[in-house]
């Protein structure tokens, strides 16, 4: 577990998980495939990053507690043991530091992505 608290493991691996796939799978073995295969993988960071980020900042909260409380009302079968007030709500169940890893990854990935693309247009 060592391994994956500490973030710059993570970034090498992801390095070597492009260049692994670069070999195995690119159609030509040149600097534009590693590139594109590498916005690849940084965009998936990015992206997730984003999403709960977003989620984290409680832009879901309004919507989820409104569909539970009519979800309550509305319903023939009536749960009375059901605390829906009581359940978390979306940003409490997204841990701050899950969206700081991935976005860190992305980052970090991005910026080598945009050093590979210096070198490529030089």
């Amino acid at each position: 577990m060592a391994i994956v608290r500490s973030k710059w493991t993570i970034v090498i691996l992801n390095f070597f998980l492009c260049i692994l796939l670069f070999v195995f799978w690119a159609p030509a073995q040149d600097l534009l495939n590693f590139i594109n295969l590498l916005f690849y993988i940084a965009y998936v960071y990015l992206f997730i990053g984003l999403i709960l980020w977003v989620v984290r900042g409680g832009f879901f909260d309004g919507i989820t507690y409104s569909m539970r409380r009519f979800t309550n009302r509305m319903s023939k079968n009536k749960d009375y043991l059901d605390e829906w007030e009581d359940r978390p709500l979306p940003s409490e169940m997204v841990h701050r530091s899950w969206s700081r890893f991935f976005m860190f990854q992305g980052v970090i990935l991005c910026i080598g992505l945009a050093a590979l693309l210096a070198v490529y247009y030089n």
